[in-house]
């Protein structure tokens, strides 16, 4: 079989239509099978927990590159319907919060720990943290344990709209914990001024609508409290700064020496 017409193409690979309801993630030549052994094995752990997550449905050689099959999810990503309609905010927010509680529902046992990751990620960021990772670990050890799937980078790109159904992908790095801490960097995200999310990356006050609506309507549902969520901000941005996202560093750094000094 060949592979189809080029659905879309990220930093580790392309993804082309393959047969009937198919999806080909093909990746490129430079990424270790190990890494794309360990996203099968991640997607269908999500998928057999119930998760609206494309089923996978293996691996194949194509033109001598490694690649997945995955389900063919036919729709839009809801980015993309909240660039034709920039002025509804709110709505989106709404319903990647209905999306998200229902991930939280979940549980899978073939997935890593939350806290274990963030606190290794915490110490791949000590070249930016500096003294800061020793009180930013302190402050991890505190916060609760969970059990919940967390999809780990949920944000409006992630997420594809077909026939009314909403469907999470991009499950790299997924894990179980505290679902609130999935939420913390959903909420990161949407605030940053330097994540390149058009039209959300020109305006500030289209970012904070959907904040507001994503964490009012996720509290909504599940009755959790926005201090809760807050909790978790500190090691979040602290771990994120390993990701070294363009002119990010200094206002993360910032945000941190305020809930530093705030925990003092």
């Amino acid at each position: 079989m060949t592979r189809g017409a080029l659905i879309g193409k990220g930093m580790t690979a392309e993804v082309y239509e393959w047969g009937e309801g198919q999806a080909l993630k093909l990746y490129y030549e430079n990424i270790p099978k190990d890494w794309i052994q360990y996203e099968s094995e991640v997607g269908t752990a999500v998928h057999q927990a119930g998760v609206p997550a494309p089923e996978v449905w293996g691996q194949v050689e194509v033109e001598g590159r490694s690649g997945l099959l995955y389900e063919r999810i036919a729709g839009s990503s809801l980015l993309a319907m909240m660039m034709r309609n920039p002025d509804q905010a709110e709505p989106y927010g709404t319903v990647l919060a209905r999306l998200h509680a229902d991930i939280h529902r979940r549980r899978a046992s073939r997935l890593p720990k939350q806290k274990e990751r963030l606190a290794m990620f915490i110490r791949q960021s000590a070249a930016f943290l500096g003294e800061r990772v020793q009180p930013v670990l302190d402050d991890l050890e505190l916060l609760p344990e969970g059990e919940s799937v967390c999809h780990g980078d949920l944000h409006p790109d992630n997420v594809l709209h077909s026939d009314g159904r909403l469907t999470a992908i991009d499950w790299m790095d997924a894990h179980t914990g505290d679902p609130l801490c999935d939420v913390a960097r959903t909420s990161m995200i949407f605030l940053s001024p330097f994540v390149s999310m058009p039209p959300l990356s020109i305006s500030p006050v289209i970012c904070h609508q959907l904040n507001e609506a994503y964490l009012s309507e996720y509290c909504r549902l599940t009755g959790a409290e926005k201090s809760a969520i807050d909790l978790w901000r500190l090691p979040v941005a602290a771990a994120r700064l390993r990701e070294q996202v363009p002119g990010e560093q200094e206002w993360l750094l910032a945000y941190i020496d305020r809930q530093l000094k705030y925990r003092k």
